[in-house]
């Protein structure tokens, strides 16, 4: 979890896949869920990973909350 001054908590989604010349990538900014990176990915793909990271952003806060600085691996 990360500080925000102005909104208070926030959390960074960070979402790779291995392609034979390193990662397509994507990171995302909770509890906006901006897209704040984006390498690789399709428009599709990126609409995708925007809609999981909404749906899933109540579990993403809580494992944040509870494991504090532990990486959740999801994949």
């Amino acid at each position: 979890m990360n500080s925000s001054f102005t909104n208070g908590e926030s959390i960074i989604v960070h979402m790779e896949r291995p392609t034979e010349k390193g990662f397509d990538q994507a990171e995302f900014l909770l509890p906006s869920v901006v897209c704040t990176k984006c390498m690789g990915v399709t428009e599709d793909e990126l609409i995708k990973l925007t809609v999981f990271v909404k749906n899933n952003s109540p579990l993403i806060w809580e494992i944040a909350r509870k494991d504090g600085e532990i990486i959740a691996d999801v994949g």
